[in-house]
C-alpha cells in the first residue's frame, strides 16, 4: 500500500524525535518539514524531506495528506485550524490546547471540513497500558476499587531557564506539563473521572506555579484515586522512569501506578496482579499470591502512534484519542489546577 505522506510542523524538543521515529514507521513518508529556526533545514533535508521556514507556505505547495503539529501549545488550534481548511488531516501534540475554548475551535474546524484528528498522548499505545486497561475493564481484577499514582522526580534548574522560563508561570508545573500524562492514562485504563479535589504548593521553588500537588479522584463507576506529583524531589517514582519508556531518563523498574479490585490488585509497570489463591483463606492473615501478567512488548509507542496515524488518514481505524476524548483530558487536568486555586472540589456534569 502507497505510504501516506505527511508534514511535520515544529523541530523542537518533541518535533526532532518524531521526524527520526517517522523513518521507522513503514506506513509514512515525511517530505516536508516547517519551522522558524533556519538551524533545521540541515537535519531535516538530511531526513529527506523538504525544509520550509513558514508551515503556511509548506501546506500551501506541498502534496500532503496529513501534519504532524508539534509546536507550543498555544499555536496547536491556529495551526491546526489552517490545516483543517485545507483539508489535511492532523496529529497534534498534547495538550490538544492551552485551554478548552481553543479545543472547541479546533475541534469544530476539524469537523467542517470532514478532517480526522489524532491527539499525541502516545503512552496509550504502551503494551502495559493496553494490558491494565484489558485487565481492569474486563474484569480480571473483580469491581475496580481505586487507583493511586505517583509521578516524583527532580527537574533540573535549566529547565526553568533561558527560554524555558515559562515554565515558571501558570501552566508550566507539574500538573499541566506531566499530570495530563497520568490523567489520560486513568481515563484510558479505569474509566472516565467525575470529580476531583487538588492541593497544591510551591513552597520549595517559590515560582508562580506549583512544584507539588496531591489529588482525589471519583471515577465514574464509584471507585476513588489518589495522586502525588512533584518535580522538586530526588526520586524514580514516575511512569518515565519505571517503564524506561523515556531513554533520556535512567530505568528505575519500580512501580508508579496501583490499582485495586475486589479480587485482586495489579502493580504497573512491574506488571504483577497480587491475590488469594484459597477462596477461604481470604484476609491479612493469610499470604498473598504474586503472579507475574505476561505482557509482549518490544514495539516503540511512537513508532505505533505513528502507525495509527497513517490508518487514521485513510479512515481504516478511529483515531484512538480523538480531539473530543482529549479535550476530556484537558478539562480535568485543567480542573485540578483550579482545584488547587481556588481549595474546592470539582464535579463534572
Amino acid at each position: 500500500m502507497e505510504r501516506v505522506r505527511v508534514g511535520l510542523i515544529g523541530m523542537g524538543l518533541i518535533g526532532m524525535p518524531h521526524a527520526q521515529t517517522l523513518q521507522r514507521v513503514d506506513e509514512c513518508d515525511l517530505v516536508a518539514v516547517a519551522d522558524v529556526d533556519e538551524k533545521y533545514r540541515e537535519p531535516a533535508e538530511r531526513l529527506g524531506a523538504t525544509y520550509y521556514r513558514n508551515y503556511e507556505e509548506m501546506i500551501g505547495k506541498e502534496t500532503l495528506q496529513g501534519v504532524i503539529i508539534a509546536t507550543p501549545n498555544h499555536l496547536h488550534a491556529p495551526m491546526g485550524i489552517a490545516c483543517a481548511e485545507r483539508g489535511l488531516h492532523l496529529f497534534v501534540e498534547k495538550p490538544i490546547a492551552p485551554d478548552l475554548a481553543d479545543a472547541d475551535r479546533l475541534i469544530a474546524a476539524a469537523a467542517a471540513n470532514k478532517v480526522r484528528v489524532l491527539v499525541g498522548h502516545q503512552r496509550r499505545f504502551n503494551a502495559r497500558v493496553e494490558k491494565a486497561r484489558d485487565l481492569i475493564r474486563g474484569g480480571e481484577l473483580g469491581e475496580l476499587v481505586g487507583a493511586t499514582i505517583t509521578w516524583a522526580l527532580l527537574k533540573p534548574p535549566q529547565y526553568f531557564d533561558g527560554p524555558f522560563a515559562w515554565r515558571r508561570e501558570k501552566g508550566g508545573g507539574p500538573i499541566l506539563i506531566n499530570l495530563i500524562h497520568e490523567i489520560d492514562n486513568l481515563r484510558y485504563i479505569c474509566g472516565e473521572i467525575d470529580e476531583v479535589f487538588a492541593v497544591t504548593g510551591n513552597r520549595v521553588r517559590r515560582f508562580a506555579v506549583e512544584d507539588t500537588a496531591g489529588v482525589t479522584f471519583r471515577f465514574g463507576n464509584g471507585a476513588v484515586g489518589t495522586a502525588f506529583v512533584s518535580d522538586c524531589v530526588p526520586s524514580m517514582s514516575a511512569y518515565e522512569a519505571t517503564t524506561g519508556e523515556n531513554p533520556l531518563i535512567p530505568h528505575d523498574f519500580g512501580n508508579c501506578y496501583h490499582f485495586f479490585g475486589t479480587r485482586a490488585s495489579l502493580l504497573f509497570p512491574q506488571m504483577k496482579k497480587l491475590f488469594y489463591t484459597d477462596p477461604v483463606k481470604l484476609g491479612w492473615h493469610y499470604p498473598i499470591t504474586e503472579q507475574a501478567v505476561k505482557v509482549t512488548t518490544g514495539i516503540d509507542p511512537y513508532v505505533k502512534e505513528f502507525s495509527h496515524f497513517a490508518k487514521v488518514i485513510r479512515g481504516q481505524e478511529p483515531p484512538r484519542i480523538s480531539g473530543e476524548d482529549a479535550r476530556r483530558t484537558l478539562e480535568v487536568t485543567l480542573a485540578i489546577q483550579r482545584s488547587g486555586e481556588t481549595g474546592h472540589p470539582i464535579r463534572f456534569a
